[in-house]
C-alpha cells in the first residue's frame, strides 16, 4: 500500500517541473512573437505612397524623404512639409494627395504602420550600415518596384549574421559578437 501511495505521488509530481517547463516555453514565444515583423508584412498604410513613381519615375534617392538614414539610428519618415512642398501643385486634386492635404490642414502627422521592426533589444544604427555601402535594398528589398511596401528579408538572427560574416551578396564584413547588435 505505501510503495502504491508512493508511485501516485511521484506521478504526480512529475507533472510540476513539466508544467513549469511548458508555461516558461509559452511566456517565451510570447514575449518573442510579437517583438519582430515577419517577412511578407505588407500593412494597407493610411496614404498609398507609390514607390516607383518616386523613384523610378522622378528619379528621387531614398534618402530625400529618409533624410536621417545616412546620419541617426533610425532613418526618418519625410516630415508632412517634405511631401506638401511638391504636392500642395503636383497631383492636388488625385484622392490620395487630398488625403495627404487633410493630414497636413489638420497639423497632423501621418500615422503610418510600421513595415520593419526590429525586437526592442536589437540595435539597428541605419547611418552605419549605410555608411558602409549596405544598400536600401539589402534589406528592405526593391522597394522601388513595390506598389505596397512589404517586408522582402526575415530580419531574423540568423539572415543578419550571414551578411556580418560575409555570407551575403555582395559579402560585406561587420563586428558579429553580441554586443554589437544587441543591447
Amino acid at each position: 500500500m505505501h510503495s502504491r501511495l508512493l508511485m501516485k505521488l511521484r506521478r504526480q509530481w512529475a507533472a510540476v517541473p513539466a508544467f513549469f517547463a511548458l508555461a516558461a516555453l509559452a511566456a517565451s514565444v510570447s514575449a518573442y512573437s510579437g517583438a519582430s515583423s515577419r517577412a511578407g508584412n505588407s500593412p494597407v498604410q493610411p496614404v498609398r505612397f507609390p514607390h516607383p513613381i518616386h523613384v523610378q519615375t522622378l528619379k528621387m534617392n531614398c534618402l530625400y524623404c529618409h533624410f536621417a538614414a545616412n546620419k541617426s539610428p533610425d532613418p526618418g519618415m519625410p516630415a508632412m512639409s517634405t511631401c506638401m512642398g511638391c504636392h500642395t501643385v503636383a497631383g492636388a486634386a488625385k484622392p490620395e494627395i487630398q488625403k495627404l492635404a487633410g493630414y497636413w490642414t489638420r497639423q497632423q502627422p501621418v500615422p503610418w504602420i510600421r513595415i520593419h521592426k526590429l525586437p526592442e533589444y536589437v540595435k539597428f544604427p541605419h547611418m552605419r550600415h549605410v555608411g558602409a555601402g549596405v544598400s536600401c535594398q539589402t534589406c528592405h528589398g526593391n522597394v522601388q518596384n513595390m506598389a505596397q511596401v512589404s517586408q522582402s528579408q526575415t530580419l531574423g538572427m540568423g539572415w543578419c549574421v550571414s551578411c556580418h560574416t560575409g555570407q551575403s551578396n555582395p559579402p560585406f564584413r561587420a563586428r558579429y559578437d553580441c554586443s554589437t547588435c544587441h543591447h
